[in-house]
């Protein structure tokens, strides 16, 4: 475990490592830019400069996340949304929580005031770990240290609904999310923006591409962010620094260089609230969405810091290369409450437990590509092989309080000032874990077009181990000393096909699978438990009209998870792997431009998502997990007023959340409207203002149990000002 002195040390190192490397590109780019206006003045032949072009969505070495090929997603046998920046900032996506708000089938905002981790469900089906330039950020599956990429750093949110194991390993059954990251550009393109809003939010981000020299271009991203918490005594800031460089090595290969470092001084924790005074009235009547459930002494930081290259080798005309290696090193300290209920007797008065963790994390990816396209009588082959390989090594300390140890809240007259830190036994009980992980996996991938019809064939193999040594102490003394381990072997396969009609519709169908390690073993056998498992059928149809300015998609999905752990409610150490889970329902979402002024995007979503078996609790089979929505509708229109001057405007609804596993009863229904704009003063300044949950409605957005519920996002607005040079 690291100490709080090298802690400082190092976070002192790699943020200095970052600011220099990107005042090196800037001095770099600047000799550059005079060489080239000298260059310029000097040739009596130069040309005038033109006007940029638009950026366009898919650049010339783009793959798609659901393919790890160039296959357009429009021509993928696979639900498929791609959310690209200009859409994340109309939408005031500050988060991939955020970003994911308008997605059908995503429950995407379960604990949304909290901003330690993106959590959310796609198709029934939790997802914690994101994916960032097609690697996972690395997470260990047991605490609260997941890495993020602030969507200012990212090109564009991509989601892939169904298990993707096939191509990324481990995964959860629902779907993936992977975010583009933000690449060198061979022209020059300056974006300053300044932002100011609701909860005092203090925002100003850069964004500088451009060429250095003729083979080496420069990618320079910042962005320092400031505001209270929505929940009352908690602050955010974010510092982000993301430098890139990407060198032409040759007219065949390039490498690219890219540095992520982001500095999370100031989150705000998971601390959830009962459902009497947020879903119920209680004797006091109802809690605000600024309701808290933890004290000024609860605090949440984070550091993240991520180097990685990519190198891509176009070897001949049919053969390609590409490897990406990455490395990440994070940390994050915590100071938090959970609650244990109500004291007996009283609907206001909140058992609490102060606990403390601190966790720290080492992790090396590395995935390699060999492409081969050739053909074969009629049929055209892309072959992908692949080679992955991660190894994370985690560690974290765990101090609790205990119940006698920690002040209760009197939620109907809080005092967020009662946390002695003198007094405060937190050796009541101590757990450290050290896990080590490591995945090894290969896989390989057919893409095959014959005449309209497309087939997507692959298989992967992934062996994973881990080992976790696990120590527990009560005021100081160890009473327990264990190692466990948990190793898994799994083949994942997909098939999928899809046909492309003159008129511009599309059916498809697919079926694919995944996995995922778990940790512990069977009370009974005392045997490791298996990985979970997981298959999906899914059938649609996708429409592209001639001119491009309509399109849609219409899925059909059958999902089923087995192996699934189970606990005894009379003991929690109790566990089996007896459970299953099955998902069903369709999606729905298309956008049409209706003219030159208006655009319109709409999408409905249907979840059945069901638990089949539980040997534990019997009671709860056919019942819904808790935190997926059953229903899902949205709307999203924007207006081209002038050629200055947009507006937008968009409805939310979600339906059928349960508060429990139990479904003792569900949460309200809740809809909410979103408005922005903006303006062009000249061709180099815009102005913009947005509104999210514009009547500022209170809700609650998701519980786990009666016990843990989180509120929903209150109303935020801002205006920004932004230059583009």
């Amino acid at each position: 475990m690291r100490s709080h002195l090298t802690t400082n040390v190092i976070r002192k190192k790699y943020l200095t490592t970052a600011v220099q490397i990107g005042l090196i590109m800037g001095m770099s780019h600047a000799a550059y830019a005079v060489e080239t206006t000298n260059n310029t003045e000097n040739d009596e032949a130069a040309t005038p400069s033109a006007t940029l072009d638009a950026i366009t969505v898919y650049s010339d070495g783009y793959r798609s996340t659901g393919t790890k090929t160039a296959l357009d997603p429009n021509d993928a046998p696979m639900s498929y949304t791609r959310i690209d920046q200009d859409l994340l900032q109309k939408r005031q996506a500050d988060s991939v929580n955020a970003a994911l708000r308008y997605e059908p089938g995503v429950s995407s905002e379960s604990r949304g005031t909290v901003s330690v981790f993106d959590e959310y469900n796609i198709r029934g089906f939790k997802t914690y770990s994101n994916f960032y330039d097609g690697l996972r950020l690395p997470y260990d599956g047991a605490w609260n240290l997941m890495p993020q990429v602030d969507v200012y750093a990212t090109e564009a949110v991509e989601v892939v609904k169904g298990p993707a194991s096939s191509l990324y390993g481990y995964a959860a059954p629902g779907g993936m999310v992977n975010q583009i990251a933000k690449a060198p550009k061979s022209t020059q393109e300056n974006e300053v923006q300044l932002r100011l809003g609701h909860q005092n939010l203090k925002e100003v981000a850069v964004d500088s591409t451009g060429p250095i020299t003729d083979t080496l271009d420069y990618r320079f991203v910042a962005l320092k962010r400031q505001k209270d918490g929505q929940m009352q005594t908690t602050e955010e800031e974010r510092l982000l620094i993301n430098p890139s460089l990407e060198w032409q090595a040759t007219d065949d290969v390039s490498v690219l260089a890219n540095l992520f470092y982001q500095d999370d001084p100031e989150m705000v924790p998971s601390t959830p609230l009962p459902a009497v005074g947020t879903v119920y009235k209680a004797s006091y009547g109802k809690l605000g969405s600024d309701a808290y459930a933890g004290d000024e002494w609860n605090k949440f930081s984070k550091e993240v810091f991520m180097p990685s290259v990519t190198v891509n080798w176009d070897i001949n005309d049919q053969l390609t290369f590409k490897h990406i290696t990455r490395y990440t090193d994070a940390e994050a300290q915590q100071r938090n409450m959970y609650n244990r209920g109500f004291v007996e007797g009283s609907d206001t008065i909140l058992n609490r437990v102060a606990y403390t963790t601190d966790e720290s994390m080492n992790n090396w990816t590395t995935d390699n590509q060999l492409a081969y396209t050739f053909d074969t009588a009629n049929t055209s082959h892309n072959l992908l092989f692949g080679a992955e390989y991660q190894e994370t090594d985690s560690s974290a300390i765990y101090y609790d309080a205990g119940a006698n140890g920690s002040p209760n809240l009197d939620l109907s007259n809080p005092d967020y000032s009662q946390v002695n830190t003198a007094t405060l036994p937190l050796d009541t009980y101590r757990q450290t874990q050290d896990i080590e992980q490591n995945q090894l996996g290969f896989y390989v991938q057919d893409e095959m077009r014959w005449q309209d019809l497309t087939v997507v064939a692959g298989l992967r193999h992934d062996n994973f181990e881990s080992t976790t040594e696990q120590t527990d102490a009560s005021q100081g003394a160890v009473y327990n000393n264990e190692t466990f381990g948990n190793d898994a072997s799994k083949t994942s396969g997909r098939f999928a096909a899809i046909y492309d009609f003159d008129n511009g519709l599309s059916p498809f169908v697919s079926y694919s699978e995944s996995f995922q390690p778990v940790v512990g073993s069977n009370f009974i056998t005392n045997e490791p438990f298996e990985p979970s498992t997981a298959d999906q059928l899914e059938a649609g149809l996708k429409y592209l009209s001639p001119d491009h300015a309509t399109q849609g998609t219409l899925a059909v999905f059958d999902i089923t998870q087995k192996n699934v752990v189970v606990t005894n409610p009379a003991d929690y150490r109790q566990k089996v792997q007896t459970g299953e889970i099955q998902s069903k329902g369709f999606e729905v979402s298309g956008s049409r431009m209706l003219n030159d002024w208006v655009d319109l995007a709409a999408s409905y979503s249907y979840t059945d998502a069901e638990i089949t078996e539980d040997e534990f609790n019997p009671d709860v089979v056919g019942n819904t997990p808790a935190q997926t929505a059953k229903h899902k509708a949205t709307l999203w229109a924007d207006y081209y007023a002038t050629d200055k001057l947009t507006l937008n405007a968009g409805i939310r609804y979600e339906d059928g959340m349960q508060i429990d596993k139990q479904n003792t009863d569900e949460l309200p229904s809740v809809t909410l409207v979103d408005i922005g704009g903006s303006y062009q003063i000249n061709p180099m300044l815009a102005v913009g203002a947005s509104i999210n949950n514009l009547f500022d409605k209170t809700y609650v957005g998701a519980c786990y149990d009666i016990d843990n519920c989180w509120m929903g996002p209150e109303r935020q607005m801002s205006v920004s000002l932004k230059a583009n040079f």
